[in-house]
């Protein structure tokens, strides 16, 4: 049927109509603050994954024995590492109070006998005050207080009570002192006692904490030394 100029009209009008319509729909919206490119995948990843400054990194163990000398407290120096190399049986002890039944005082028998019987071939036996980790010095002050003298400074008064203990205990290995506690920081010692077997080469091979028996510290150098007991399950 033919369009009549009124028909014809109204089809432009809505046609114009349609056109603003979907003009409207597919033009982005101006009124707001444009906003940046979104963040890709990559850089989500890597903020998760950044550290926390809460929560810093706890450091691992080390496994090699510091190459550190450290002094006797009957006088000289023991060096840890050798040169030719030499295993070593190294323990860390309460040395204050010295008379007092401890695990330590018990230890030491064991690391005596460790010695007369490993000594011989080649195994170097030592003990390492502890007094860092024990308040060895406000005991000794203590001490000397209650006799009416006047106590020692705390370095001195330390000293001189390892080098009490050395003699109490009857020692024939070395007693050492640590000052500043180096060496037990380094090796994260927390127990009393703890005693570390280390390879010539300074590799630690055992950590064993708590008192430790004979039996046990034996069976461990055997496998070092490659003794009859180094088969033993």
């Amino acid at each position: 049927m033919p369009l009549t100029a009124s028909s014809a009209k109204i089809r432009t009008q809505l046609i114009s109509t349609c056109t603003v319509f979907l003009l409207a729909l597919t033009t982005p919206c101006q009124s707001g603050p444009a906003s940046g490119p979104a963040p890709s995948k990559s850089s989500e990843a890597a903020s998760a994954n950044a550290p926390s400054p809460e929560s810093p990194p706890v450091p691992s163990p080390i496994s090699t024995l510091p190459d550190l000398t450290l002094q006797i407290v009957r006088g000289g120096t023991f060096p840890l590492r050798t040169h030719p190399a030499q295993p070593v049986l190294i323990a860390f002890l309460q040395t204050v109070p010295d008379t007092a039944p401890t695990p330590s005082r018990s230890q030491v028998v064991f690391l005596a006998s460790m010695d007369h019987q490993y000594g011989p071939r080649g195994l170097r036996v030592a003990v390492v005050d502890a007094s860092v980790l024990e308040p060895s010095s406000a005991l000794a002050s203590a001490s000397a207080l209650a006799h009416g003298s006047t106590p020692a400074p705390a370095s001195q008064a330390s000293r001189d009570a390892v080098l009490n203990a050395s003699y109490d205990w009857h020692l024939k290995i070395p007693m050492l002192l640590d000052h500043d506690g180096q060496l037990a920081r380094q090796l994260q010692v927390s127990q009393l006692p703890t005693t570390f077997l280390v390879a010539a080469d300074g590799r630690i091979l055992q950590r064993w904490q708590g008192l430790t028996r004979p039996a046990v510290l034996a069976q461990g150098i055997e496998r070092l030394l490659g003794g009859p007991l180094s088969q033993a399950p």
